[in-house]
């Protein structure tokens, strides 16, 4: 979970817009839309994605995130998607990636450039946010027609990658039966389509990763096996692996807060090629 970040800038960006990007089953999904003060058209936007195990949270608590991502000159919008055990898997990953469609649809509103769209989010929304990177619609295509959902960058705070390893037993059967509704002895194909891992490519999104070393939650040998899965591809990982960290970044910590400082820098220099 992103705990809270402090605000690198001096003057704060206007307040954010709330829009509803998609309805489903009677429930509207909202996105709160932060801007630059001086935003013009063909601004880099970033799609920000809460965590919470894919089960809670609210996407609020990315504000701060947002905020920082605005103050360098990008459109950021922090997305409500379906939660579990109320919906199962797939409806996290459809939600996001219509939220990047929406995005690109309304490019000209927002002032993006839809052709420089970047993902970012912190544990679940960051495994969903490396989804975004590796797929282009659900499971691993586009074959319906619709504006394409895979985006040109990821900030990725401490995300899975590989759901099938390194994880505490009782944590994967709990996560299998409440997104799955399965359990997990059961789940070995849908935890498979789950994980990033499964669509590495060549052709993916470069990744700004921010692990902590001492995360229990999130093992750091999956930043690891994502280091290793994007190089052998040859996909541009940058990874920040820092001593100490758990599952979160503490605000008082300078070491972990320059880490997503940077990454925040690194979205704009790769969004702004």
């Amino acid at each position: 979970m992103l705990n809270s970040l402090l605000l690198w800038f001096v003057i704060a960006p206007p307040a954010p817009v709330t829009v509803t990007y998609k309805e489903v089953a009677g429930t509207k999904l909202m996105m709160d839309v932060y801007s630059p003060a001086d935003v013009k058209p063909g601004t880099p936007g970033v799609v920000v994605i809460h965590g919470g195990a894919w089960t809670s949270g609210n996407r609020t608590q990315m504000a701060t995130l947002c905020e920082a991502i605005a103050a360098q000159g990008m459109v950021a919008a922090t997305v409500s998607y379906r939660l579990g055990p109320a919906s199962k898997w797939p409806a996290m990953i459809e939600d996001v990636q219509d939220a990047v469609r929406y995005v690109r649809e309304h490019a000209l509103e927002l002032k993006v450039d839809p052709k420089r769209v970047g993902a970012a989010g912190a544990s679940a929304g960051g495994h969903l946010s490396l989804l975004l990177g590796t797929t282009d619609g659900w499971p691993n295509g586009n074959s319906t027609g619709k504006t394409s959902s895979k985006v040109s960058a990821v900030l990725n705070l401490f995300g899975p990658f590989d759901v099938s390893q390194d994880f505490n037993p009782l944590i994967s059967n709990m996560l299998a039966q409440q997104l799955l509704g399965k359990k997990i002895e059961d789940s070995a194909e849908d935890i498979k389509n789950f994980s990033p891992a499964t669509y590495v490519t060549r052709d993916d999104a470069p990744v700004f990763t921010v692990q902590g070393k001492a995360d229990t939650l999130v093992p750091f040998r999956q930043a690891e096996r994502l280091d290793t899965a994007l190089k052998a591809v040859g996909v541009s990982h940058t990874l920040r692996m820092i001593e100490g960290m758990l599952h979160g970044i503490d605000p008082a910590k300078k070491e972990q807060m320059g880490a997503v400082a940077d990454g925040v820098a690194w979205l704009k220099a790769t969004l702004s090629k």
